[in-house]
């Protein structure tokens, strides 16, 4: 719970640093304050059916959430049928007691090279995002290798990285490392993680552990294995899998 806690608040920190709605991932929601008994004292919600989902405006998308079954004051505005630009698919949630909104749960069949596409509010769309074409930027996980982040590496008591393939060279120099690799003051431990791979994630190489998928397996990018039979590929529903720009197998 409290793992969960400081999750949620990190992202509503971001949002407070200029997001438009303050949005958080459907699973950071799932299961807050389910149950009446649970609710923290003074809590404003229980349940997401607690709160209703309000804008600025009787006609506009919803900004923010707020405890209720409905937007006071709107009762006698007749918005139009067609309203001008799409609202992000955004729903009501109860975290910790309090009213917020979270990027609704949506199954995409589709794959796509440099992740999914982000909506207005940070909601993963069933769309592809343009590849990446920053310095450094990579598509699929082959575009990345290991190298070592210091003058010892891993191997040696030090640190590996990832970085694109076609950077190590430069890498490498860059480090300033002696000529002689003796001359490195180093632990001469072996302390390399065995399961770390280089990967493509958001765009940037990173060292993770090959396995950090198997509990909860990515998808969306041909890189990524594919769902196993009778799970889906949900998007919005896991903040590591979205902060990737892809989601999660999910069986419906």
């Amino acid at each position: 719970m409290l793992c969960h806690r400081l999750a949620v608040r990190a992202v509503l920190a971001l949002c407070l640093l200029g997001l438009t709605a303050c949005v958080v991932s459907h699973e950071q929601t799932a299961g807050a304050g389910g149950d009446d008994s649970l609710a923290p004292e003074g809590a404003e919600c229980a349940t997401a059916d607690d709160c209703v989902a309000v804008s600025t405006t009787c006609c506009g998308c919803p900004g923010y959430a707020q405890p209720g079954d409905r937007q006071d004051g709107c009762d006698d505005v007749e918005c139009p049928a067609d309203p001008p630009g799409a609202c992000p698919d955004l729903v009501t949630a109860c975290v910790d007691g309090a009213c917020t909104l979270a990027c609704a749960p949506l199954t995409c069949e589709m794959t796509c090279p440099g992740g999914f596409a982000a909506d207005e509010a940070g909601c993963l769309t069933c769309a592809c995002a343009a590849p990446p074409d920053a310095p450094g930027a990579c598509v699929v996980d082959g575009d990345c290798a290991q190298v070592p982040a210091d003058c010892c590496g891993c191997a040696r008591g030090g640190a590996d990285t990832a970085v694109p393939v076609g950077a190590v060279d430069a890498h490498v120099e860059g480090l300033g490392c002696p000529a002689d690799p003796t001359d490195a003051a180093c632990p001469e431990i072996d302390v390399c993680d065995a399961a770390a791979a280089p990967r493509c994630v958001a765009g940037q190489c990173v060292l993770q552990p090959a396995g950090a998928d198997a509990e909860s397996p990515h998808c969306g990018r041909p890189d990524l294995p594919p769902c196993p039979e009778g799970a889906v590929c949900v998007l919005n529903a896991d903040p590591d899998a979205s902060m990737d720009g892809v989601g999660t197998c999910q069986v419906p």
